[in-house]
């Protein structure tokens, strides 16, 4: 079975990341969860879902992210392979695996001067 999305917010995949939802696959159709993991899972889980501060979710998800790599419930077999490119004169652009490669960072992307970008390439 292929899990996957191209959002990076995790709410579309509550069915996988909740110890109830319905393709949460390591443990099946239980009706409590079966680990102590589990349990701390969707507890991060259902907090983010209401935690209206971003780096407050972010936290609660990337605690997630570290529980499911500690236990390995399931492996991660595939990223998709993306080649982006800019103009050397973008700044911040740092592409992304998932959707949208170059514009998940769009409020921090930006033009360098004709200054800076001679300066970036060494020419005084």
């Amino acid at each position: 079975m292929g899990l996957g999305g191209g959002d990076p917010d995790p709410n579309p995949e509550m069915n996988v990341w909740l110890s109830s939802g319905a393709t949460h696959l390591w443990h099946l159709g239980e009706t409590q969860p079966a680990t102590d993991g589990s349990a701390k899972s969707t507890r991060l889980m259902q907090r983010q879902m209401v935690t209206l501060d971003y780096q407050k979710r972010k936290q609660l998800y990337d605690r997630v992210q570290q529980l499911i790599a500690e236990n390995l419930p399931f492996i991660f077999l595939a990223t998709a392979q993306c080649l982006s490119g800019a103009k050397s004169q973008v700044g911040n652009f740092h592409p992304a695996v998932l959707d949208h490669y170059t514009l998940w960072n769009a409020d921090q992307l930006y033009l360098r001067t004709a200054t800076q970008g001679r300066e970036r390439a060494g020419i005084r």
